[in-house]
């Protein structure tokens, strides 16, 4: 799945920074018709100086064809989650031509600016493993556009350099992007729509639950909800005498978080081996149906199978690949209602020391979380949260410091995972870096966010803390299991459900009907 860039590797590539620089990369959305296109890329990427081959299939990119005669394409190089845009024109025949160099890449890290241009690149063979180089007899890079497929022209490349044109080691050889819409499958007004539970195996046979729906249409069946990214999205199935089947491979839909295609498939995994000769599961797509049985007393969904829930349809050439990042195996689907309270409370697993021969300074915690309520029910993980707090200040994670958040966050949900400051280690387990030492200590609190009748509720778990001058691990300024709800309103008196950037009221009501309200400043 799409990773966005990490600054140590910008900060080994040398970006050259610059005091003043009037071209900046155009990150919004340019106005037009939106094409959205399933992507198949091969080219490089760097890393600590040196460029990775790498290949792709089944991302996700746009191309918009403005009001005024131009086209604009998203993310140049697949390797380079840049969030920016390249603007071309209308050619001779179906070519869409780009005029480079074009700045693609922006990035403040530490108080310095540094930024990257989009070059059409060349191949210089230097040594036996060659290297790209700006072309110096042609800045315009070619695409042609024909049938729905948008494809890079034969002999062209491109890759980001730095201001004085020195190749960074990510660039782009081939591009074939096929316009493929996004799923609007989904049952009909008359169905009979359930929200479903589903119990499953993970690959570690512990068992797992992901809230789900389910509908059921005549001999029509739907699963929508498969995936945390994909909410609001169905595959259908066919049932023939209770027996469900859906196909081999279905669409789910366009993934925009982790920009890509994903698809529902049959899968199965067999056992290979790290270059170290250590074992693991690997899991690959099966081109064969996928079967539930529908058991109408119950009304269950089950299946003896494994079901996988993957970028790219496992198919299309000429790069065939694919990555699974939900495997539900044996899953049992039956029918949920969900009942709102305080989530169980984090708990602390491990804590590093600061860290002080780095810039900038860091620490890190590892945590447990649970996806359920003080009172044992199963809490949606969509709707959950949690907020980390040192010396009793919640803290508010900013672009600045957090290279992939992207607005100001003191919610963090618990599905949020970058793979550099915030990790997901397991389906419990998070662990977090960290900026800012602490004198005394730092907490971690769950919350439960959802709107009911139009009004936002917030229940808390309350506040787990560790203190680096003692030997434990305390809950302290709320007890655990007592607290009734959390609510934010504004200076005029209005409840907020998620408060952003300014100054707030917030109220703790417990469970005995006494509150605690404080000013609070984000």
């Amino acid at each position: 799945m799409k990773k966005t860039l990490l600054s140590v590797c910008l900060a080994a590539l040398s970006l050259t920074t610059v005091s003043a620089q009037d071209e900046k990369p155009v990150t919004e959305k340019p106005k037009g018709e939106v094409v959205d296109l399933y992507r198949s890329s091969k080219g490089y990427y760097g890393f600590f100086g040196n460029a990775k081959a790498s290949t792709s299939h089944g991302e996700w990119t746009r191309m918009v064809f403005a009001d005024d005669g131009a086209v604009w394409l998203e993310n140049p190089i697949s390797t380079l989650y840049a969030k920016s845009w390249i603007k071309g024109h209308k050619a001779q025949g179906d070519t869409i031509a780009f005029d480079l160099p074009q700045v693609i890449w922006e990035e403040t890290f530490q108080g310095t600016t540094s930024y990257g241009k989009l070059y059409k690149m060349v191949v210089e063979e230097t040594d036996k493993y060659g290297t790209f180089v700006r072309d110096e007899e042609s800045q315009t890079l070619k695409y042609v556009w024909k049938d729905g497929k948008l494809t890079l022209c034969d002999n062209m490349a491109c890759g980001m350099c730095t201001p004085t044109g020195g190749w960074t080691g990510y660039g782009e050889n081939y591009f074939e992007g096929i316009n493929i819409k996004n799923n609007t499958t989904k049952p009909s007004e008359n169905a009979k729509v359930y929200d479903g539970l589903m119990l499953y195996l993970d690959l570690s046979d512990a068992s797992q639950q992901w809230p789900v729906k389910y509908a059921i249409d005549g001999d029509d069946v739907y699963i929508g909800n498969l995936s945390t990214n994909l909410k609001g999205y169905w595959i259908k199935g066919t049932m023939k005498n209770n027996e469900v089947t859906f196909p081999s491979t279905s669409f789910v839909g366009i993934d925009t978080t982790t920009v890509c295609y994903a698809y529902a498939s049959r899968v199965d995994y067999s056992t290979a081996y790290t270059a170290y000769g250590d074992p693991y599961d690997s899991t690959y797509v099966l081109n064969e149906p996928l079967v539930f049985t529908y058991d109408p007393a119950a009304n269950t969904l089950s299946s003896k199978q494994k079901m996988g829930i993957h970028q790219s349809d496992g198919v299309r050439e000429p790069l065939k690949s694919t990555d699974i990042f939900d495997v539900y195996r044996v899953p049992l689907i039956s029918p949920w209602v969900e009942k709102p309270n305080s989530p169980l409370p984090p708990k602390f697993s491990a804590v590093m020391p600061w860290i002080t021969d780095m810039t900038p300074n860091y620490s890190g915690v590892e945590f447990l979380l649970s996806y359920y309520s003080v009172d044992g029910n199963y809490l949606d993980p969509t709707k959950l949260y949690y907020s980390f707090y040192i010396d009793g200040e919640m803290v508010t994670f900013t672009p600045e410091e957090y290279l992939n958040v992207t607005k100001e966050m003191d919610l963090v949900p618990y599905t949020f995972d970058d793979e550099y400051q915030f990790y997901k280690v397991s389906d419990n387990t998070r662990r977090l870096y960290y900026y800012h030492q602490p004198k005394e200590k730092i907490g971690l609190e769950a919350l439960y966010v959802d709107e009911v009748d139009g009004k936002p509720v917030t229940y808390s778990s309350g506040i787990t803390e560790y203190y680096f001058n003692a030997t434990g691990i305390n809950n302290t300024t709320l007890e655990e299991g007592k607290v009734e709800s959390i609510t934010f309103t504004d200076l005029s008196g209005r409840q907020i459900m998620r408060p952003g950037k300014g100054v707030y009221i917030r109220t703790i009501t417990m469970k005995d009907g006494t509150k605690q309200s404080k000013k609070v400043v984000r």
